[in-house]
């Protein structure tokens, strides 16, 4: 289920995503970047990676997109002079963008929040606006995401009346077709699975997580009081997912993406 485009929190996400920084270098490091190049980050959040980005194209241009203002306005902070932001859904590009297209297209922590049926929309999309030979580079959620977590929302909300796990992460075979399905060539690419161990030492770190990055996931299905015995009850369980170590790291998996418009 994708959430609402009100529900997000600019400020609370900032201050909760250093999980995600830390993988910033090794996903930077398979991102093939010309000083030129024109790039698109769709679902750019806070613009903490824009901005990474944007280092790596100084002669050219990234655009930073995403459907929350919160979120851009809190990108706006910290934006570069070769960096755009704009507020629209990664699905309809052409509403946002015109007819713009780009040398690459990125998106990381985002696609998964999209419902599988809307992903062929969403690819065919990334296709227009893709120059011949562009590239698509997607860091999402993958089989397995969070499971520990999961198992206790899931089970909260299913208590409640609510759903299960509102999200995409789907299996790399999954997700090739849909790339392939969408004219994708994946010959000098790859879809896989990482897996990651994703640092929140401690339990205040894992709630500040929970609070600005999953539960959303979960309430737009639910009535404020029903939000509001959820967030009570599953941080009430926290310590469940407290490791022998003392710390509350979480078991990340990423879908990892990197494809090719034609030549």
């Amino acid at each position: 289920m994708e959430i609402e485009r009100d529900a997000w929190n600019g400020e609370l996400y900032g201050r909760n995503s250093a999980h995600h920084r830390r993988y910033d270098e090794p996903f930077l490091a398979t991102l093939p970047l010309r000083p030129t190049d024109e790039v698109l980050d769709a679902g750019c959040g806070t613009g903490d990676f824009t901005i990474k980005l944007a280092a790596r194209v100084p002669q050219g241009r990234v655009v930073g997109l995403d459907a929350s203002p919160s979120q851009i306005a809190a990108a706006t902070a910290h934006a570069r002079s070769n960096v755009g932001l704009v507020v629209g859904r990664a699905e309809d590009l052409d509403g946002s963008l015109g007819d713009r297209r780009f040398d690459a297209i990125v998106s990381r922590a985002t696609l998964h929040w999209l419902p599988e049926a809307r992903h062929p929309d969403l690819l065919r999309s990334f296709m227009r606006h893709l120059r011949p030979g562009g590239l698509l580079r997607v860091e999402m959620g993958g089989a397995g995401q969070i499971a520990a977590v999961r198992a206790i929302i899931d089970d909260v909300s299913a208590a409640l009346g609510g759903p299960r796990s509102p999200w995409f992460f789907p299996e790399p075979a999954t997700y090739r077709a849909l790339l392939e399905a969408a004219g994708f060539e994946l010959h000098q690419g790859f879809v896989a699975l990482l897996e990651q161990r994703r640092s929140m030492p401690t339990r205040d770190e894992l709630l500040g997580f929970l609070r600005s990055q999953v539960f959303l996931a979960y309430e737009p299905r639910l009535t404020p009081m029903q939000c509001e015995r959820l967030r009570t009850r599953v941080e009430a369980r926290a310590d469940e997912l407290r490791r022998p170590d003392g710390t509350y790291d979480l078991d990340f998996v990423r879908l990892d993406v990197l494809a090719h418009a034609p030549g």
